[in-house]
């Protein structure tokens, strides 16, 4: 299993984190998310390799955010 941490600029209510969970959600290689409204982040782990531009799009075309940064974390 693969972890990344993806930095969320544009996130302020509980209805952010549903889209944001719900889009990505909507990629076959995720098999969790957690989604940290005041850090403005979301944990996601991965059943296999998603290239970051790609959750970055995913995310970027959930609503009015802007994915700063994405990371493999442990």
């Amino acid at each position: 299993m693969l972890k990344k941490l993806i930095e969320i600029e544009g996130m302020n209510c509980n209805n952010c984190i549903k889209k944001v969970e719900d889009a990505l959600y909507g990629l076959p290689e995720v098999e969790n998310v957690e989604v940290n409204l005041a850090d403005k982040n979301a944990k996601v782990t991965l059943n296999e390799e998603v290239d970051d531009l790609l959750i970055a799009d995913v995310v970027n075309a959930a609503g009015h955010y802007k994915v700063k940064d994405v990371t493999e974390i442990s």
